[in-house]
Formats: C-alpha cells, structure tokens, sequence
C-alpha cells in the first residue's frame, strides 16, 4: 500500500484551500441539496453527497491532484470547491469549480479559482486547463470568461453539451 498523497494547502487574501475532510459532510450536503448544484451533479441526497466527499478525498489518492475544498480563511467551513476534475471519461482534467449560494456574488469563486488554478501549474504541471460548462450556467460561463477563459468547441460529456472554456496558460 502506498503513503497518502500530501494534499497542498492554498491560502489567498481572504480564503483557505484545502483537501477534504470527514467534517464537510453536513455542508456538502447542504451544498448539493440546493438546487443550484445541478452544475456539479446535484441535486443529491445525503447518500449521492457522501459519494462525492469520498471521490474528491480519493481523487487526490488516486491522480495524486484533485478538488480543494474552500473555506474562509478564519473559518474552517466548506463553502465550495474549486481544482482539478478528472473523471474517468473526460477527455482531460478540467479546472471545476462551485460555490454555495450564500457566497456567490462576494468575488470568492473568482479568487478561489485563481488561487486553484495557479496551484495546478505550479504543483502539477497543468498550466492551461479547460473548464466544461453547460450552456445554461451563465454564472460559470462569466466567472470563466472573467479569467481569461476562450471559448473552444462544445463537447458531449455523459450525453449532455459542455462549451469548452480554455483558460490562459499559467507559469508553473
């Protein structure tokens, strides 16, 4: 059996990045019963929310990168996500993201994926990652173009359209 990856700690002006923890549960759960996780896979039941704290912890175990959970910075409660994505039938790791709702519109997405995406170059080498975007999700389409995304092609991901948003490249 190999150690466990060390999962990078980010810490930005005013939030924490982190790798997962037992203790998110409850606000995962929260996170993906609101309605508006249906960009992230949500809604899900507390069963569907446990399955997606266990997949992030073992992503990191598994690709050695991952999805950090966002916290304030002097609070340790998950209020997102934002990393690298790599499901098994993606055609390549994808920089995601998703905040809860109380926290939009504060700047925390932009600064959280920022600090992710850096982070990506800098720890793994992944210096220009795309973000698959439903055609729908106009909030992750703004905060995509916000960061210097371009619009590529669309692709079929699990049967449903994704717009590819290629951000810029990033210095490792």
């Amino acid at each position: 059996m190999s150690a466990p990856v060390a999962i990078p700690a980010i810490e930005t002006q005013n939030l924490r990045l982190r790798g997962p923890k037992l203790s998110d549960f409850d606000a995962i759960c929260a996170y993906f019963a609101d309605p508006r996780s249906a960009f992230n896979g949500g809604p899900l039941d507390a069963e569907g929310a446990w399955r997606m704290l266990t997949s992030a912890a073992g992503a990191w175990q598994l690709r050695g990168y991952g999805l950090w959970f966002v916290t304030p910075k002097d609070d340790d409660t998950f209020i997102g996500f934002a990393g690298i994505f790599h499901a098994f039938d993606w055609p390549e790791p994808e920089l995601g993201y998703g905040i809860s709702g109380a926290h939009e519109r504060k700047g925390v997405a932009f600064e959280a994926v920022t600090a992710a995406r850096q982070a990506a170059a800098s720890h793994f080498g992944l210096t220009r990652l795309p973000s698959f975007i439903a055609p729908t999700n106009a909030r992750s389409i703004a905060l995509a173009t916000r960061l210097g995304a371009i619009r590529e092609d669309d692709i079929t991901l699990r049967g449903d359209t994704a717009r590819v948003y290629r951000h810029p490249e990033v210095a490792p």
